[in-house]
């Protein structure tokens, strides 16, 4: 069971609590109808882009109901009623123009032979019925590792589609890969498909992946400038306070410029807190600090405080027990969560001053965050070097996880039981050991790229060597794995994860065909890498 859930890891439902994460067949029913009509619209998109007919209005569109799927759908049905009647009118209209492309061109048309008629709130309540049954009745039309590619497919797509949408944020279009994420999706269309043919599909599009995440790096660092080593703020200041989560660093500049005329500190939550490694958003005087109360249970942490909280949209949030006091920039939000529409956060403002705020000051104290680019530059320098001359053994790269988690005894262990000829470069604990260096930067995949592209640049024969391990799970895991996959990373080692992030089928399938290993002890799983 520890091998699917992690009480310490805020993803997971009552993390300090030993109850069992369950799915929610009604949300997950939601989900698969989305998919469905998103995977018909895509069909006719790419039919009608093979006509030479400009599709990208069309395109957008996809990318932004995709993008609503990152987010919890613990939806009204009212929501679902709109949503779903908007996918059928866009899907027909797509159809007529299909059919209309074919008739100009003179060849035959091939429509889709299914597609449900969600003309009415009665036949979507019908299908959506129709989906919570399968699920409880684990009626599937795949096989077990055809299910997995296409979960796979599914996840890279819903990542792909959230990075684009926060390029676009910083007025940065990457149509090559709009395409590409339209082509992935539309693969899922075509059942014939074989296990190879899926596998190298997923292989080719995390290439396009990882160009998408190491884009979006480049433009954090042209907006907010270079990585630089903090101190972020922990203690709570007395006065009226706002939460930001989520991991959108313009989400977080809008609300701070919208906040500048008020009183009002405004603080960041778990991954957000990588915001102050970039001197332009630390400079903005509302931002105050971070803030987390527990040992990475969200709830908690929203509960506990006293003010409103944000959302940026690209986050995945389980809602089902705080309501009323939450807010996204989301298209649809989930039941219970208020809209932030066209950049005004007045109501955030309104309720953070109408709200009690924090009513004392706390004892001062600070984590440090970020990293200078010499220490980077010599830790690297000092590897190649000791790799070269036999000094070191293997590379190994572990934690990108929270450092407030005090309770990963895997990590500790690792630390201090792994060889003294490996090599180990942390990205969550500091320890006091030979060929060993921290980085003060938990959340910071592109600089983990940039490490393992250098080492591999200047170190032969370095990929049998080197091992990755995620300690924790973060909701793009599958993302991230795939783009360590693009690099021909080899020896990938993942801890628990929870249900919502990956399920314990999918977990089997990571393993059994993309050969992603399963922590289990630390000295074990390290002499698996040759």
């Amino acid at each position: 069971m520890n091998k699917f859930f992690n009480y310490y890891n805020s993803l997971c439902t009552g993390a300090n609590t030993p109850n069992v994460f369950s799915y929610d067949p009604y949300i997950i029913a939601i989900k698969q109808m989305l998919v469905s009509e998103l995977q018909n619209i895509t069909y006719y998109i790419e039919k009608l882009k093979d006509l030479n007919v400009d599709m990208a209005s069309y395109t957008d569109k996809v990318i932004d109901f995709i993008v609503v799927m990152i987010i919890n759908l613990d939806f009204k049905k009212e929501s679902v009623f709109i949503i779903m009647e908007d996918l059928y009118n866009n899907r027909k209209k797509l159809e007529k123009m299909y059919i209309s492309a074919c008739d100009k061109a003179g060849i035959e048309y091939d429509l889709l032979d299914r597609g449900e008629d969600y003309t009415s709130k009665s036949e979507i309540l019908r299908v959506l019925n129709e989906h919570e049954k399968n699920l409880k009745q684990n009626n599937l039309p795949f096989d077990k590792n055809k299910k997995n590619l296409y979960e796979i497919i599914i996840n890279l797509v819903l990542n792909a589609c959230n990075c684009l949408i926060e390029l676009k944020k910083f007025n940065s279009d990457f149509p090559q890969a709009k395409n590409m994420v339209l082509k992935l999706l539309n693969s899922s269309n075509s059942p014939s498909l074989n296990e190879n043919d899926l596998i190298d599909t997923i292989r080719d599009f995390s290439k396009c992946n990882y160009q998408i995440m190491k884009l979006i790096y480049e433009k954090i660092v042209e907006k907010f400038g270079p990585v630089i080593k903090t101190k972020v703020p922990l203690h709570q200041k007395k006065g009226k306070a706002i939460l930001v989560s989520g991991s959108s660093y313009s989400d977080l500049e809008k609300l701070l410029s919208a906040c500048e005329k008020y009183d009002i500190n405004v603080y960041t939550h778990r991954n957000m807190i990588s915001a102050f490694q970039y001197e332009k958003l630390t400079a903005h005087p509302n931002l105050a600090g971070s803030y987390e109360q527990s040992e990475n249970n969200m709830f908690i942490d929203f509960a506990s405080f006293p003010g409103p909280i944000f959302v940026s949209k690209n986050a995945i949030l389980k809602t089902d027990v705080i309501r009323g006091q939450i807010y996204t920039s989301a298209k649809y939000p989930a039941y219970g969560i208020g809209k932030i529409e066209n950049d005004d956060f007045s109501p955030v403002i309104q309720y953070a001053l109408e709200a009690k705020g924090f009513e004392k000051n706390e004892k001062e104290k600070t984590f440090e965050v970020g990293y200078f680019e010499t220490d980077v530059e010599h830790m690297l320098s000092e590897i190649i070097n000791k790799y070269n001359k036999k000094e070191i053994n293997r590379i190994l790269i572990i934690g990108l996880s929270d450092g407030f988690n005090q309770k990963d005894d895997y990590v500790k262990s690792f630390i201090k039981d792994a060889p003294k000829n490996d090599y180990i470069i942390s990205f969550s604990y500091d320890a006091s050991r030979h060929n060993f260096c921290r980085i003060n930067s938990y959340y910071d995949y592109s600089l983990l790229y940039n490490i393992i592209e250098i080492l591999f640049d200047k170190l032969e024969n370095v990929n049998s060597k080197l091992g990755v391990f995620f300690a924790d799970c973060c909701p793009d895991v599958i993302s991230h794995i795939f783009n360590l996959i693009s690099l021909d990373v080899n020896n990938i080692f993942l801890g628990p994860c929870c249900p919502n992030v990956i399920n314990p089928v999918l977990y089997d399938g990571l393993s059994d065909i993309f050969s992603v290993n399963e922590i289990t002890e630390p000295l074990d799983d390290i002499e698996k890498i040759s």
